[in-house]
């Protein structure tokens, strides 16, 4: 079993490893400047517990469960042979001797839609071997606090699943005089994601981050570092380190050896950060943003002159700015409410689904609205999610052919993604198919409305990586066009980039296809022409049983195709409730004497089909495949 593991280990930077805090740190220490440090993986966890686990099962069922346990695991004694353990991995990590914070790191502090940022304990200044080991016990014990016990139950987790890694890292010794605090790479509380957001006050940052004391609030333009705007708070207090000459108990509230200062006149209304330590901290932010492909959260300390990164983790909440850019094209019309109330949950379902296909960190909120029966869109959260483009490995023809493994296994799922979408199509239309065949005039109405939720329960599992493909396409669009920028000027990039994507066989260009061949067999039926022209709308369908051999392809056509909808909303019929409507558009077909679209469609898949082989041919060769497979 694997006890601890080093910030640089690969292990450590797995979820189930390092829990949520220390994944997110061994990952930011590849690129960021974090203090030394390592993990006390969740595997310990299991075996410190193992021993107690019928007495904890026991002890679910009793009036305070939550309290008991935690009693349990504190009185229970490290193992001895944990403490070579722990001496050796601080020795490795450059901590001997020196003060470390101890943090708690759950192995679900990243379920999505769940927020355990200060639901367990962390220590600071704690020295020795002997006092982490305790300190990694007591981190333990909090696993079981009794808000994170009702938290987990509002959540609907099992309370026996959830595991705790620790984190113990160098403590960055934060005077009274220097500033500590949290910053947002994007402002979510205004939903300005071209600003960062800044808290600060003087002395270690945990105030900050439990919102226990004021803070200063700076705004930071991400462009060009320049502050925004500022809010100075009175801030009375700092949290400092203290240094007795022998290791204290925890104070009570989750901290060792720390001691609150009282600041003077002069300091408690003075700015914690300069003008330049601000800029720092957010360009600190921003590197975050850069290393993890997310705006972050992050907790920053200054030492001296050195500004650390403390923790990272990704912002899955904004303010919302309700609008109808995005959501115009997919919701035009009005909605009633009983349609979006049988969408809303299948379109967030599909939200979290795509981000975690794409990689990206689950959204814990509403990416869609219904106002005044029109569908808006939280335009910070697409601000957010959309354009995730890979630029640092798109950067040069020498970094595209360095990063190919690296693309191949971080964006292989994109190859995939249009095939599973067709063959889940023929999936979802045989469902159709056989729920719109199954008769309901003897259904009562619980039973019909079973039908229609089975009906909904089909659409939400086919259109699970619906927004994945949307924000694939603007990325693939962005990668498109920023290779052929690197080929030739932006202008004939952007004529290139047009005739590549001239012609694009869809569901939609099939079906016009086959309303096409329908409306030829009308025209070659002069009386069948003269007969639709006469009797127009719902009259037409009256006289098709003259007509037999065209009825019977109309009838197929409807079989085939009678799902398709005049609009998005449920009030209004499909093509096999209106199929006169279908008639009508055959009709007008008929009339014409050749398809212009067909003419062109062809020529622009000549012209697709021409460009896409010289710009293949022109790639590097090692570059070819992935040219060929972005196209």
């Amino acid at each position: 079993m694997t006890l601890t593991l080093g910030f640089t280990d690969p292990l450590a930077t797995e979820l189930a490893t390092s829990g949520g805090k220390g994944a997110s740190l061994a990952r930011s220490a590849q690129n960021l400047p974090v203090p030394g440090g390592f993990i006390v993986t969740a595997e310990a966890y299991t075996q410190f517990v193992a021993p107690l686990q019928s007495r904890v099962t026991e002890l679910m069922d009793t009036q305070h469960p939550a309290e008991a346990i935690g009693d349990l695991i504190r009185s229970t004694p490290v193992p001895d042979s944990w403490l070579a353990d722990f001496a050796a991995a601080a020795q490795a990590a450059g901590l001997s001797d020196e003060a470390v914070a101890v943090r708690s790191s759950g192995t679900m502090e990243d379920l999505p839609g769940a927020a355990f940022a200060g639901q367990h304990d962390t220590y600071l200044g704690v020295r020795g071997t002997k006092a982490i080991a305790e300190a990694v016990r007591d981190c333990y014990a909090s696993l079981w606090n009794p808000h994170a016990f009702r938290y987990r139950q509002q959540l609907g987790v099992d309370q026996l699943e959830a595991k705790m890694a620790v984190v113990v890292q160098l403590m960055v010794a934060v005077s009274a005089e220097e500033a500590a605090g949290v910053a947002f790479s994007v402002d979510p509380v205004r939903g300005n994601t071209d600003e960062v957001l800044i808290n600060a006050a003087f002395g270690l940052g945990e105030t900050v981050v439990g919102g226990e004391e004021p803070v200063d609030e700076f705004r930071i333009a991400r462009a060009d570092g320049t502050q925004i705007a500022s809010e100075i708070a009175d801030k009375p207090k700092a949290l400092v380190m203290s240094e007795p000459a022998e290791p204290s108990e925890p104070d009570g509230h989750g901290h060792a050896r720390t001691t609150v200062i009282h600041l003077g006149e002069d300091q408690r209304t003075r700015p914690a950060l300069t003008p330049e330590q601000a800029q720092a901290v957010a360009q600190l932010s921003v590197r975050a943003e850069d290393h993890f492909g997310f705006p972050q959260d992050i907790e920053w300390a200054f030492s001296g002159d050195d500004l650390f990164l403390l923790q990272s983790r990704p912002i899955t909440r904004v303010a919302p700015r309700w609008t109808r850019d995005e959501s115009a094209e997919r919701f035009p019309t009005p909605v009633t409410p009983l349609t979006w109330d049988l969408v809303e949950a299948g379109f967030h379902y599909s939200l979290n689904h795509s981000f975690d296909l794409m990689g990206l960190p689950p959204f814990d909120d509403k990416w869609f609205v219904m106002r005044d029966f029109y569908i808006y869109g939280n335009q910070t959260a697409v601000d957010l999610y959309a354009g995730r483009l890979p630029t640092k490995m798109l950067s040069s023809v020498e970094t595209i052919t360095e990063s190919l493994p690296e693309i191949a296994s971080q964006f292989g799922w994109v190859q995939e993604l249009p095939v599973r979408w067709m063959r889940d199509l023929d999936t979802y239309l045989m469902g159709i198919g056989r729920l719109s065949h199954e008769p309901l005039e003897d259904k009562s109405l619980a039973q019909v409305w079973d039908h229609v939720i089975a009906i909904s329960d089909l659409g939400t599992e086919y259109f699970r990586p619906n927004i994945a493909i949307s924000l694939t396409q603007q990325t693939l669009y962005g990668a498109l066009s920023h290779m052929l920028e690197m080929a030739v000027d932006k202008e004939t990039a952007q004529l290139v980039f047009e005739r590549l994507l001239a012609s694009t066989e869809t569901k939609t260009s099939q079906v016009n296809a086959e309303l096409w061949e329908l409306s030829r067999t009308v025209r070659s039926n002069p009386e069948l022409v003269s007969t639709l022209r006469s009797n127009t709308g719902e009259a037409g369908l009256a006289v098709l049983d003259d007509f037999p051999a065209f009825f019977d392809e109309f009838a197929t056509f409807l079989a085939k195709h009678g799902h398709r909808e005049l609009d998005f909303d449920a009030y209004h019929p499909t093509w096999v409730e209106a199929p006169h409507i279908v008639l009508d558009q055959v009709r007008l077909l008929a009339d014409r004497e050749t398809n212009a679209s067909a003419d062109s469609d062809l020529e622009r898949k000549i012209l697709q089909a021409e460009t896409e082989r010289a710009v293949i041919n022109a790639a590097p060769e090692k570059l070819r495949y992935l040219v060929q497979e972005v196209i």
